[in-house]
């Protein structure tokens, strides 16, 4: 599956592909993204991302989806665990 969000930077659109989904054992998808570093474009992303997820949410018919960025590898278990 691949989702492409509708991303609007500085005046011009861009699709951004998030880094992984992941299908949860609970049903729940998991979009997650994986940044070095943070940046005001990586913020715009995010908040593109929550709108997404909340829309998909609230429509329904495509489960339940949550969103999360990993700044530190080591975080990357805690961060799915969190959505369990």
């Amino acid at each position: 599956m691949l989702v492409q969000i509708l991303d609007l930077w500085r005046g011009s659109s861009r699709n951004f592909v998030p880094d992984y989904l992941i299908r949860l054992t609970n049903g729940r998808t998991l979009v997650l993204e994986v940044k070095g570093q943070d940046s005001q474009q990586n913020a715009q992303k995010r908040a593109a991302m929550e709108t997404w997820v909340k829309a998909v949410n609230d429509q329904g018919g495509f489960g339940q989806w949550a969103f999360d960025t990993v700044f530190e590898p080591a975080q990357t278990r805690d961060v799915i665990e969190r959505y369990l």
